[in-house]
């Protein structure tokens, strides 16, 4: 009884720490989510800036436009003014003159005429914005911001097909001086202590070993433990 209550007081304390960690993990995917969202305003900030230059430089470039008819309607209407007065005053005595001003007048009317064609044909000079449809679309479409992994402690258990990948290893000498033969591990457990049971069917025993591989308990049985081997099928009584 006091064995199991020691483990249930660590299976107690890894669940304290799991906490503490969920709430660690929780605080982390926080940061990175305003993180996140600080570098979608810093980008938005800065397309709306080079928008908003991008629509000056073209409201510019219309303003300049139309400076420039303005000019252009002053020096015909000028010129006009400057004609009539001249036919008015010495035209009427100077037939010559008066032929080579009413040539000028016929001129001018007609760029005035095209001018006042010009204004007619392109009368609407307002700017308008579409923006791009695909930003907004992309953004609706989108139910979170990423995608989160949770790793909950527990590991799920290959096939008994599965291959495994020896990837390192190392030799640890667990026989004790009574051992009648050669040592025969027929199955294993960590306990969430990380000590570990080892199960030598050769000599009739379960080891207990530290996470050091120190041997720390033996159990002797009278027979050949291997139905034990299904300690490994009972393994979430010592996880």
């Amino acid at each position: 009884m006091s064995e199991i209550t020691k483990r249930l007081d660590h299976l107690r304390q890894a669940c304290n720490e799991q906490n503490k960690e969920i709430n660690k993990s929780g605080d982390d995917c926080l940061f990175e989510i305003r993180s996140l969202r600080e570098q979608f305003n810093n980008i938005l900030d800065r397309l709306e800036q080079r928008t908003i230059s991008e629509m000056e430089s073209r409201k510019t470039l219309l303003e300049i436009k139309i400076q420039a008819k303005f000019d252009r309607i002053d020096d015909i209407k000028r010129r006009l003014e400057m004609l009539i007065d001249t036919f008015k005053g010495e035209g009427k005595r100077n037939e010559a003159l008066s032929y080579i001003g009413f040539t000028k007048c016929d001129e001018m009317i007609l760029s005035a005429q095209i001018l006042l064609q010009s204004f007619v044909s392109k009368n609407d000079v307002a700017m308008s914005f579409e923006p791009y449809s695909g930003i907004v679309d992309y953004l609706s479409s989108l139910e979170v911001l990423g995608e989160f992994t949770c790793d909950e402690g527990e590991t799920t258990l290959p096939g008994p097909d599965h291959v495994f990948k020896v990837e390192s290893h190392n030799l640890h000498n667990v026989k004790v001086p009574d051992d009648k033969g050669k040592c025969n591990i027929i199955g294993n457990c960590t306990l969430i202590s990380g000590d570990m049971l080892l199960i030598d069917n050769t000599n009739s025993k379960v080891k207990l070993l530290s996470s050091s591989y120190k041997i720390l308990s033996i159990c002797n049985f009278p027979e050949y433990p291997q139905v034990f081997a299904a300690l490994d099928s009972a393994r979430p009584l010592y996880q």
